[in-house]
């Protein structure tokens, strides 16, 4: 007699490097292996394989509490017994500080964080936003150098040299925050680099605003009759009667055709200005998850059968 079991691999052969006061984000769809591999790094999920290293020391090598972390996990780490202060000041004490300091540096937090108004609430009087300020001066509390921050959207400081990794979900709060940012798609980190890198590298569309009195004479002349964009598929966007915008799908090289043409044109009066930008992170975003979608990977999933 025998039986399937589906063993599920949450993550595999992710290797990367935190630099000090380095904010390095985590970029996926739910479901990528974002919180297994914050887990697996905080020490909640037991490590299997592979080395982790924390100031060139190996984890599994470890004594006592040595490697101090701070982590906010997805799951709120709140009592419904305290009030607002009274976390912050007992996270406090519990990190070595009198209770007088406590008092002192939790109405600092509080101050800094315009959480005045909150400070006696309980937790069930708290908004969604201000419950995630709270868990996140509690993650803060420890003083720690290394920060890891497991929430869809979240943000830090950058204090006592401290390097932290966050697993998000905005686009925004990636390019606001982050040095650096790698992209993790069914496990697997798909790239890793700065913002400028990342779009430059995988980026495919570029876009194009024109700014022009006769925006009709500008495209049949420039666009249609120079071939402004070559042989590249674009799209066009009246965004104005003087604007209009072009996204262009094409690969980095043919840019410098494009301002070549456009430079020549300046004195002909068939536009005013221009400008032309990098794709978004956004769409390299898309790129990725697109790509994934259209095949399956059979190291994802291993189908076992037991005798």
């Amino acid at each position: 007699m025998s039986s399937r079991c589906i063993v599920m691999t949450p993550f595999q052969n992710v290797s990367l490097g935190v630099d000090t006061c380095e904010c390095f984000g985590i970029l996926g769809p739910n479901g990528s292996g974002k919180s297994s591999v914050l887990n697996t790094t905080f020490f909640t999920f037991p490590q299997t394989l592979g080395k982790i290293y924390y100031d060139g020391k190996d984890t599994t090598e470890r004594k006592g509490n040595e490697i101090t972390l701070s982590y906010y996990p997805q799951e709120d780490t709140i009592w419904n017994e305290f009030t607002l202060f009274e976390h912050i000041e007992m996270f406090l004490y519990l990190r070595g500080y009198s209770k007088k300091e406590a008092k002192r540096i939790a109405k600092q937090f509080i101050s800094y964080c315009h959480l005045t108004e909150h400070r006696n609430k309980m937790p069930h009087e708290l908004s969604g936003g201000t419950r995630c300020k709270l868990n996140i001066l509690i993650t803060l509390c420890c003083s720690s150098t290394k920060i890891i921050i497991d929430k869809t959207s979240a943000s830090t400081l950058q204090t006592n040299k401290s390097s932290a990794i966050i697993s998000i979900h905005s686009m925004e709060e990636a390019e606001l925050l982050c040095n650096r940012i790698a992209i993790m798609v069914k496990g697997k980190i798909k790239c890793i680099g700065t913002l400028e890198h990342l779009k430059m590298k995988y980026g495919n569309t570029y876009i194009m605003d024109v700014y022009s009195n006769d925006i009709e004479k500008f495209h049949e002349e420039v666009v249609v009759g120079k071939q402004l964009f070559g042989e590249s598929e674009y799209e066009l966007e009246d965004k104005s009667h003087q604007k209009v915008k072009y996204e262009v799908k094409c690969d980095s090289s043919n840019i410098s055709k494009a301002f070549e043409i456009m430079e020549s044109c300046r004195e002909d009066d068939l536009f005013c200005d221009y400008s032309y930008s990098q794709t978004s992170l956004e769409q390299v975003f898309l790129n990725f998850t697109l790509k994934s979608s259209e095949y399956n990977d059979e190291n994802d999933v291993e189908i076992k059968n037991k005798k």
